[in-house]
């Protein structure tokens, strides 16, 4: 029997290896062990990304550059029961420095004098029909991450905290407002 085999067949013969197990296999160079982090995590990660950047263009991108960022920092896991914050928190830094990167672009553009009204913002077109994804897309990135991790991804406030490396006041507070705003856009939408 071949090592490939071999190695498929114990994979089966383990039902469910543990995120720390997982994490300690990526962390000694097993690259199977990428996969199967990909496999248990990739759709609530893609949801996560997806409606923190209303559904923009470079959602799998996004995806495959978090999983390729905990396969690079796995020997830093710090060994919780669940990798699901952890990636949650790769994913808010990558999505952090595509903001950046989108900043300097448009810093860029109007350095070369271009006018500000000739550049639209391609999330716009790309914003998804419901009422609460609109809102979601109206309201801040911070405020937004922080009601996705905590409401759809139901993160506690202490792991939201970590992740993003913020007080817990800032996750409330930010939570709270996040909520308030919500409402209230969801409610002038239906006004109109």
């Amino acid at each position: 029997m071949s090592g490939r085999a071999r190695s498929q067949l114990k994979a089966r013969d383990v039902p469910h290896a543990s995120d720390p197990e997982i994490m300690a296999r990526l962390a000694s160079g097993e690259t199977g062990a990428l996969g199967e982090l990909y496999d248990r995590y990739h759709e609530r990660v893609r949801r996560f990304v997806a409606l923190a950047t209303s559904d923009a263009e470079d959602v799998d991108d996004l995806v495959q550059a978090t999983f390729l960022a905990a396969g690079k920092s796995a020997a830093r896991y710090d060994g919780r029961a669940s990798c699901r914050p952890w990636l949650f928190g790769i994913a808010a830094q990558l999505l952090r420095r595509r903001r950046q990167r989108f900043r300097r672009w448009l810093g860029v553009l109007s350095s070369l004098s271009m006018a500000h009204s000739a550049v639209v913002d391609p999330r716009s077109s790309l914003q998804a029909k419901g009422e609460v994804e609109r809102a979601l897309a109206q309201i801040s990135e911070s405020k937004r991450i922080t009601y996705l991790m905590a409401e759809v991804e139901g993160l506690s406030c202490a792991e939201i905290a970590d992740v993003l490396g913020v007080p817990i006041g800032t996750v409330w507070t930010r939570r709270h407002a996040a909520r308030r705003e919500l409402r209230q856009a969801i409610e002038e939408q239906s006004e109109s």
